[in-house]
């Protein structure tokens, strides 16, 4: 047993507001970036880090709550404390109180890997590569959905990337014009994901698809609300490859769609759906039955540092020397100061690439002078 114990834990909301230049999909725009980081100190002084998903206001009491009987009790793999949790509370269902357990999870395995010495990438069953290939998530919706200024941050924000993602969901005219212009952009090499957000109907969906048939998508995300898992069997009549699950909590639901096949590529939020622990079962549950995985990635420095590291253990599967597609890593590149300002050295490609942090944990260092210009409640 580890002597080392959990001490003193610190519950942070963080927020960076966008002004007058709010982003989004076609859900909405957001008028600011906020997320709530969890710092946790052993007896030992080791920091750990995490992060959870959803508004600092119903999040952080939901994190002070389960971590009242924290402090004194070893630092071990978290993997019992999760499964108590969600248990203990199970009418509450997933949702945020899934999203507050993830930040103490994640935060828990940094201070366990920084006590061993070890990458959490190790501890999550070992380091498969040394590299993870990015994609851009950009191509955000804005108040005026200019299809010039669209064009142009694109270009910009996805220079020397292998892929970008765009928003679209805002008809079939307006999403076929903006994936048309994105392939102009990004060439005929480059890969081009279509995120839908949630935003139809199986039928609506279906004609949108059709209309960006040209572009060439590598696929097509959230085409369909989260609940509507039945919708997903129509769709896949369709000749193109389905992504979803940055909304689901738990790996419970993604039973269905791995097992079932009506997806093809899954992406666990890692701030939502319980912590790392449950993202690799995801991931696990994906290589079993064959189905593609890339975690989804809003936040701050620590979110992303996090989904590096899960990439990191998960095997190539079935490929051997000749990979077809890369692991994708989401690189949010929309204004967020929690993802540029708060670690001391943000993550960013190199030559097409994202380097994983060779460090113990998560292998990254948090400012915390950054952290105290942008909590929410100073």
């Amino acid at each position: 047993m580890i002597a080392a114990r959990v001490g003193k834990i610190d519950v942070i909301p963080l927020r960076y507001s966008l002004g007058d230049a709010p982003y989004g999909s076609a859900r909405g725009l957001v008028p600011a970036r906020e997320t709530t980081l969890v710092r946790l100190e052993t007896t030992d002084g080791v920091v750990g880090w995490g992060e959870a998903f959803g508004p600092t206001s119903a999040v952080v009491p939901l994190i002070r709550e389960l971590t009242a009987a924290l402090p004194g009790t070893p630092i071990e793999a978290p993997g019992p404390f999760v499964a108590a949790q969600l248990q203990q509370h199970y009418h509450r269902g997933g949702g945020l109180h899934a999203a507050a357990v993830s930040g103490v999870e994640v935060a828990l395995w940094d201070a366990l890997g920084r006590t061993l010495g070890a990458g959490v990438a190790t501890l999550l069953g070992g380091r498969a590569r040394e590299s993870v290939t990015p994609y851009a998530s950009c191509g955000y919706a804005r108040a005026d959905r200019d299809i010039g200024r669209f064009t142009e941050e694109l270009a910009e924000l996805s220079a020397g990337l292998a892929g970008a993602k765009i928003k679209c969901g805002f008809g079939p005219a307006e999403d076929a014009a903006r994936a048309n212009a994105a392939r102009a952009v990004l060439g005929p090499d480059r890969a081009l994901m279509v995120d839908l957000n949630g935003n139809y109907t199986a039928d609506q969906a279906r004609v949108s698809a059709a209309a960006m048939a040209d572009a060439r998508l590598a696929w097509l995300e959230e085409p369909l609300a989260p609940e509507d898992v039945e919708g997903l069997t129509l769709l896949r009549r369709l000749d193109i490859t389905l992504a979803t699950g940055e909304a689901l909590y738990t790996r419970a639901p993604f039973r269905r769609l791995i097992t079932e096949r009506l997806v093809d590529v899954v992406q666990p939020d890692i701030t939502k759906v319980g912590g790392l622990g449950e993202a690799k079962v995801v991931c696990e549950l994906a290589r079993t039955w064959g189905v593609r995985v890339s975690p989804h990635v809003w936040g701050g420095g620590i979110a992303l540092a996090a989904a590096v590291q899960l990439l990191a253990s998960v095997p190539t599967y079935p490929h051997t020397n000749n990979v077809p597609d890369p692991l994708w890593l989401e690189l949010d590149r929309g204004d967020n100061a929690l993802r540029e300002r708060l670690l001391a050295e943000p993550m960013r490609p190199k030559d097409g690439v994202l380097a994983v942090p060779s460090g113990p944990g998560l292998g990254v260092e948090v400012d915390e002078q950054a952290v105290e210009l942008l909590r929410e409640d100073r």
